[in-house]
């Protein structure tokens, strides 16, 4: 499983496999929190909402495994292609590796992102994802 999406009192599990038959997308960034050039693949968030049925919402809430929270607006996800990362470097994420899914802002493509107030958007070891009500 990758995440569950609760909506309307209901909690919904995604796995890889849903997700990455989405067709994958390759990223090569700069990352806020680790050194040098990253290369991640994954899903567009675009699609992923889509797939889940939240593509109309005004904002979603993104929950880590440790609790961390943040909301995502709908226009950080129609202004660039936001990732969902499903793999670094060929290989798919583990918990080790801040999977099994990850938010990627593509830096280096849209160096408009590339602010204090989207830093923190990068959640990693998703947990859940919610509509932002």
């Amino acid at each position: 499983m990758a995440f569950n999406v609760q909506n309307n009192g209901k909690s919904v599990p995604v796995t890889l496999r849903q997700l990455e038959k989405l067709g994958l997308y390759r990223v090569t960034t700069a990352s806020p929190f680790e050194k040098g050039q990253l290369t991640f693949e994954g899903v567009l968030f675009r699609d992923v909402l889509k797939l889940v049925g939240l593509e109309g919402e005004d904002s979603v809430v993104l929950r880590a495994v440790d609790e961390y929270v943040q909301i995502i607006p709908r226009q950080d996800w129609t202004e660039g292609p936001l990732l969902l990362a499903t793999r670094q470097n060929g290989k798919l994420l583990t918990r080790r590796t801040q999977g099994p899914t990850r938010l990627v802002y593509p830096l280096n493509d849209h160096p408009a992102f590339d602010t204090p107030v989207h830093k923190p958007r990068w959640v990693w070891l998703i947990k859940t994802l919610e509509p932002g009500g």
